[in-house]
């Protein structure tokens, strides 16, 4: 509308222009009629002229019109385009959040795969080892009442195996698995082909406890016998018919065809499923388990015998040494208070000991001054007490000593067992008894040598302050006696020698 106000405008100017310009020239001409024709043709250019400015104007407001129309339309599809921009937006919006969505999902459900098939695996591998370990089974125990639909079972679960079929293997596994255990855990009466103790193909009646005792009788031959373990460390079992008579007796009656079911058999079995015809624990011997300590034993002997040796040595020498009584002591001391020190002293030299040699040393020095007396008995003391407590404190390193060679007993006894370890696993356990024992032994070895010769030293160091203790009290009690009498003998002395000048 501002662009057809300016067209319109700018027309009308020019024409007023033209028009004043065709008067001004109409004006300056009207004084001659030369300008008569000019003038016509003046008006003639000027209607001319508004024609054409109407025609343009009109055909500008065509324009106009047409391109208010176009810019109309325009506008409209704008708006229509605009809503339709603004529709897919929200369009891509919404299909964005459903990408996330269908994102999150997918990344779910990889990872519910991953972890199936990681569970899948498992089951596989678990799968895989139950086969493995029951093969082994079937192949360890003798002979049963079903065992072939259990090696059928097993050649089945070998096959499930290999192929991609996850639930048929479970079930398959389950089913053997059950079926072991239900062997378990019943007992079976049942004839079958078996090879016995001689190496000979046999047709046997057999008896089946659990998994725990296996044995045949051969009505025939007579021959009866129960399933062991192998011998020197192999898989597998054997026969052996070396059996006493009771329990030949005992496996007859229990696979005989007429047995009643109330009946009750006594039947030998080994629950552990370890021992062999050589197994006897009762015939093992102290030097045989001292031997299985190891190189270790040898030290730790040493320390006994030699610990043995001191401690017997103290318990004589203090036995010795403090042979004195309670009524010997009275009886010096009432001499020398009696004033017999002559009888006193040859009484202290018929008696041993260190408190008769402390004593007797305090008698001699009796006519000696109270600190020669006194440095005379500490002199002895000083003597006398390093002869009681000789050996002592070796008595105590030695008793300190034998837990610590235990103790390296114990580790060069784990060492060995892990080197079994490293070598065959920890599926063997006899192989790694030999260690373990070592260790256990030589523990055992280095306390039993230790806690008497604590408790020893114990008794020792007791007995040595018990004498220590007496001998400084008599003592004590004996030299405060001889100067008393000393000392009351000197005041005499003078009044004797009064008495003696004035007569």
């Amino acid at each position: 509308m501002a662009r057809r106000s300016n067209h319109q405008q700018y027309w009308a100017s020019l024409s007023v222009g033209v028009c004043l310009l065709v008067t001004v020239l109409l004006g300056s001409a009207g004084a001659t009629e030369k300008s008569t024709d000019f003038e016509e043709r003046i008006r003639t250019a000027i209607e001319q002229t508004r024609e054409d400015v109407r025609h343009e104007t009109e055909r500008i407001e065509r324009e106009e019109t047409a391109r208010e129309e176009q810019l109309n339309e325009a506008r409209s599809t704008c708006r229509a385009l605009a809503d339709e921009l603004v529709e897919r937006r929200l369009a891509i919006a919404e299909k964005q959040r459903e990408l996330a969505q269908l994102r999150q999902q997918r990344e779910a459900l990889w990872t519910e795969q991953m972890q199936w098939q990681q569970e899948r695996a498992e089951i596989a591998a678990i799968c895989r080892d139950v086969q493995r370990e029951l093969n082994q089974l079937s192949g360890t125990l003798p002979t049963s009442e079903r065992r072939s639909e259990q090696d059928q079972q097993l050649s089945q679960l070998n096959t499930l195996l290999g192929s991609d079929a996850p639930e048929e293997t479970v079930s398959a596994t389950i089913s053997l698995i059950s079926s072991f255990l239900r062997e378990a855990r019943t007992q079976a009466v049942y004839e079958a082909d078996i090879i016995d103790a001689q190496g000979k193909p046999q047709r046997a009646r057999l008896l089946r406890v659990g998994q725990s005792l296996f044995a045949y009788h051969i009505p025939t031959t007579g021959q009866t016998a129960i399933a062991i373990s192998a011998p020197y460390e192999q898989a597998g079992f054997r026969w052996h018919e070396d059996l006493s008579p009771a329990m030949r007796r005992a496996i007859i009656a229990a696979v005989a065809p007429n047995r009643t079911g109330d009946a009750s058999i006594w039947a030998p079995i080994d629950v552990t499923g370890q021992m062999t015809a050589t197994t006897n624990l009762s015939n093992r011997t102290l030097s045989d388990r001292l031997r299985s300590g190891g190189i270790v034993m040898i030290p730790l002997a040493f320390v006994a015998v030699l610990l043995a040796l001191l401690v017997g040595d103290r318990l004589f020498v203090l036995l010795r040494e403090g042979r004195h009584s309670l009524r010997f002591c009275e009886r010096v001391l009432d001499l020398c208070g009696q004033g017999q020190f002559e009888q006193a002293e040859q009484l202290a030299n018929k008696t041993g000991g260190v408190l008769s040699r402390t004593l007797k040393t305090c008698l001699a020095h009796r006519h000696s001054s109270p600190v020669a007396l006194d440095d005379a008995i500490q002199e002895t003391l000083l003597h006398e007490f390093p002869k009681l407590e000789r050996f002592l404190p070796s008595i105590r390193l030695l008793s300190s000593l034998a837990p610590m060679l235990g103790l390296l007993g114990t580790v060069t006894g784990i060492i060995a067992t892990f080197d079994v370890i490293t070598v065959v696993g920890s599926g063997q356990p006899r192989l790694m008894a030999g260690g373990i024992s070592e260790a256990l032994i030589t523990t055992a070895t280095g306390l039993a040598i230790a806690i008497p010769g604590l408790l020893a030293h114990s008794v020792l160091s007791g007995k040595v302050d018990s004498i220590i203790g007496d001998t400084e009290r008599f003592a004590a009690t004996l030299s405060n006696l001889v100067k008393q009498q000393e000392t009351t003998s000197e005041d005499r002395s003078p009044e004797r020698d009064g008495r003696t000048t004035a007569d």
